[in-house]
């Protein structure tokens, strides 16, 4: 049932390896807390910081998926002395989570949606030769729509974590520089792999509409299924002799020909069947 003969099945292939393997790397990439990282020297701790996970060190891990409790600051007025007015909020404590953390766990989860049903599509593809034009079209859509979503993502990530609220980690007397984890590298080698596959959803497009292939080995013209047998119980005449109702029809010398004719076969002698030689009459 599964067979992959031609160039685009094999591109049906690649395209579906790739786009499983790169949904797998998102879902992990999401799923675990590691996108920033940080050592709290103070406490002597390892903290994670993730989407929805917030883990510090060897204790328990918080989770949120409401938004009115991503902005959880605890900040101060510090003013100047003697100036009145002149004050500032300060941050004590490093937010567990922020508001960008929330729209790229939402655009991530859009670029799943679209892997999923780019699977479903090129699978429909494969195995319905009558709509593997339409299931086309959607694959190329879909694999579109997931690495547009997931590189968005990724651009929104990198461009909060660099800001100052969200790139140090406040411990109890010193603050530390916090770093990309393993989550934020699982998510951007899925970005790549989605790249690879969108290039397969364009050899798949390219050979679908442009290029008709024929199967090698087609069942229904197979060598094996219309084997080529010896007769054995054909009968020729002695010495291969022509039979006498065809003698008449064959002379011994060479008719005179026009161009376009056919050549008649010869007789020798001896009535045995005398191929001709070619000559450009013949051809």
């Amino acid at each position: 049932m599964f067979e992959f003969r031609t160039k685009l099945q094999k591109y049906q292939l690649a395209s579906l390896v790739s786009t499983a393997l790169a949904n797998a790397l998102l879902f992990l990439g999401t799923l675990t807390p590691a996108w920033q990282v940080a050592m709290d020297q103070d406490a002597q701790r390892y903290v994670e910081s993730g989407l929805w996970l917030y883990c510090p060190g060897s204790a328990q891990c918080w989770y949120i998926f409401s938004d009115s409790l991503i902005n959880y600051y605890e900040k101060v007025d510090v003013c100047r002395f003697f100036l009145i007015g002149d004050c500032r909020k300060k941050l004590l404590r490093t937010p567990y989570f922020f508001g960008w953390h929330y729209a790229v766990l939402i655009l991530n989860v859009f670029s799943m949606t679209f892997m999923t049903l780019g699977i479903a599509a090129i699978i429909v593809a494969y195995l319905k030769k009558n709509k593997v034009r339409l299931f086309t079209i959607i694959f190329d859509v879909m694999a579109f729509l997931a690495c547009l979503f997931l590189g968005i993502s990724l651009m929104v990530f990198m461009i909060n974590a660099e800001m100052l609220e969200s790139k140090y980690l406040i411990g109890i007397k010193n603050t530390f520089e916090k770093e990309y984890g393993y989550s934020f590298y699982l998510a951007g080698l899925a970005f790549l792999i989605s790249t690879f596959s969108m290039m397969f959803a364009v050899l798949v497009t390219t050979y679908t509409f442009f290029f008709v292939e024929n199967y090698e080995d087609d069942d229904e013209y197979s060598d094996d299924q219309y084997p080529m047998k010896p007769a054995t119980n054909m009968s020729y005449p002695p010495s291969h002799q022509v039979p006498s109702h065809y003698q008449s029809q064959l002379t011994t010398q060479i008719p005179a020909t026009e161009h376009g004719s056919i050549i008649m076969g010869s007789v020798s002698p001896a009535g045995q069947f005398k191929s001709q030689t070619r000559h450009f009459y013949s051809y």
